[in-house]
């Protein structure tokens, strides 16, 4: 009984460590300011406004260098993620599209390899 109790102990402690797929790294990246369902979580904003983004070339653009390189906003400022890999980012952003329901192409690996290099500032990412 004692060795079913420190199992079911070790399994509950290590949970969030084990969070698997996108829906995990979302939980680690995202939604602490933007909510598990891209909502916001004051003072950080929802993400609904991006939804226009993923229709246009530019608009998809902005979204890769701003998880990248990071934005600066009234509720400040939002870390870039270059850290992450390109699978990891383009995964993050198809969430997003999910999550908003957003119409578009799937974004790849290779659109965001594209815009690394840069080291642009956050406040240097104009909005189309």
């Amino acid at each position: 009984m004692k060795r079913v109790l420190l199992l079911l102990l070790l399994l509950l402690l290590g949970l969030p460590a084990f969070a698997q797929g996108v829906e995990g790294l979302w939980a680690r990246t995202c939604a602490q300011c933007h909510g598990d369902r891209a909502q916001g979580a004051k003072p950080y904003p929802g993400l609904q406004g991006a939804l226009p983004l993923f229709a246009t070339l530019e608009g998809r653009r902005y979204l890769v260098l701003v998880v990248l390189y990071g934005k600066k906003g009234e509720a400040g400022l939002m870390p870039g993620f270059a850290q992450l890999k390109d699978e990891e980012l383009a995964a993050l952003l198809n969430h997003l599209m999910a999550l908003l329901k957003a119409k578009g192409e799937p974004f790849r690996p290779e659109d965001i390899k594209k815009e690394r290099g840069q080291n642009l500032a956050p406040d240097r990412i104009p909005r189309p």
